[in-house]
């Protein structure tokens, strides 16, 4: 995900619920720090501030709020005193973690037998800030400061210049889980990297299966990894997983809105892309041989009739894959692949749709839009888009998805091949 983080910090009293009348707790009866979780259109939202809120809960189990895609900008709080964590864990699989505990006391000095308090902060089970301070032993006043989340950026907004934690090049995917803390998820990724070294003798491994369309998938890519590029036709009609045999749409279909491929030609075929039951037009783009790019992008208008294709009202009937596929969802005037005439100055954006597990190194930036093919397919009764990489961190990786009404997606398959030696 790429980080932004301009958007609308709630006062704590205004995020925060009143408590209900006083129950008993064993960490302490007022909270050090506020977590305050938003699930938004483009990803996760949190901060982190100082509070002195009456503490709701023990220290036994952790606090937990959970988001579903139908809680999108309703915030929500915990208040946590010393020795108490909790947990804001979001639609799309993601979590924050903050835990506060007390600081170890100095043998000497200054306010030496004055109590302090730190936190620690996990992104889905990894640790991004340990031990930060939440209140000064010596302090005479309450000192405030905020802490940023905006998907996998972490800022100290404390200075009023929100500088990230994490290193331009490191990400978070980058970092190990902390086994200590999340001991499950360790135990997962290491016997997934187990399962990786011990390859299937095709070559490939599914690291994600949700469904029977992954294992007919496999069977293609293990008789050729090509076997999903847009421009290197195999035989596969007569395949369970097959591509889409639509209607063409009628000559002298032009683009929507005045919209453009920035590189090569295009074709139009109408058919339910996006699993409603309605019929969409699908314009599939070619862009191979153009420089650096190797990709087949799609723009799909979405349709509102079960028979025809017929376009339905409104401007955000119309979307990109895979650049709106992106977790940031740019507006189709940041889709680096689309150009219209209206966009006299703009500054188009690289966009990537993200790994769908974590651990995968490059997971951020996967599927890169001018690097990677989007081929519409049909299994069963719905369709898929198998997305697949010329280069950058998806090389050796194919995704499966299921495409949904809302413009969104589902990741159900990915299969990784052993790398190329050389």
């Amino acid at each position: 995900m790429r980080a932004r983080i301009v958007w609308l910090l709630l006062p704590l009293a205004a995020a925060s619920p009143a408590p209900a009348a006083a129950q008993p707790n064993d960490c302490g009866a007022t909270a050090e720090v506020a977590l305050i979780c938003r699930q938004a259109q483009d990803g996760r939202k949190a901060s982190l501030v100082r509070t002195e809120l009456p503490a709701r809960g023990g220290c036994e189990r952790p606090l937990l709020e959970t988001f579903t895609d139908s809680d999108r900008d309703r915030p929500r709080s915990l208040a946590l005193a010393v020795g108490q964590s909790g947990e804001c864990r979001f639609a799309d699989g993601g979590s924050v973690r903050v835990r506060v505990q007390p600081a170890p006391p100095p043998p000497a000095g200054p306010c030496s037998g004055q109590p302090s308090a730190s936190f620690s902060l996990w992104l889905d089970d990894r640790r991004v800030a340990d031990q930060r301070e939440v209140r000064s032993r010596c302090e005479s006043a309450p000192t405030p400061w905020t802490y940023r989340i905006d998907g996998d950026a972490v800022f100290d907004c404390s200075n009023g210049d929100c500088g990230p934690l994490l290193a331009p090049d490191q990400a978070l995917a980058t970092l190990p889980v902390d086994a200590g803390e999340f001991p499950d998820a360790a135990a997962a990724v290491a016997a997934q990297a187990a399962a990786q070294a011990a390859a299937a003798p095709n070559g490939l491994q599914r690291l994600l299966d949700r469904g029977p369309v992954c294992a007919e998938a496999e069977r293609q890519l293990a008789l050729s990894w090509d076997a999903f590029d847009p421009f290197r036709r195999g035989a596969d009609e007569d395949a369970p997983l097959h591509r889409v045999v639509a209607a063409e749409a009628p000559a002298g279909t032009a683009m929507p809105q005045a919209l453009e491929f920035v590189h090569g030609a295009w074709r139009a075929f109408d058919f339910d892309f996006d699993n409603d039951g309605l019929v969409d037009r699908v314009y599939l783009g070619d862009t191979r041989d153009a420089q650096a790019w190797y990709s087949s992008p799609l723009l799909v208008v979405a349709g509102a009739s079960a028979h025809a294709f017929q376009a339905r009202d409104g401007a955000a009937a119309a979307h990109a894959v895979p650049c709106q596929w992106d977790a940031a969802r740019p507006p189709l005037s940041h889709c680096d692949d689309l150009r219209n005439p209206a966009w006299s100055r703009r500054e188009p954006l690289q966009q990537a749709v993200p790994a769908p597990l974590p651990g995968i190194a490059g997971g951020d930036d996967f599927f890169r839009t001018r690097t990677t093919t989007a081929l519409p397919l049909r299994f069963g009764d719905a369709t898929y888009v198998v997305l697949s990489s010329s280069a950058g961190p998806a090389r050796d990786y194919v995704g499966v998805y299921r495409p949904r009404a809302d413009g969104g997606r589902e990741a159900v398959c990915l299969i990784q091949r052993k790398p190329d030696p050389r």
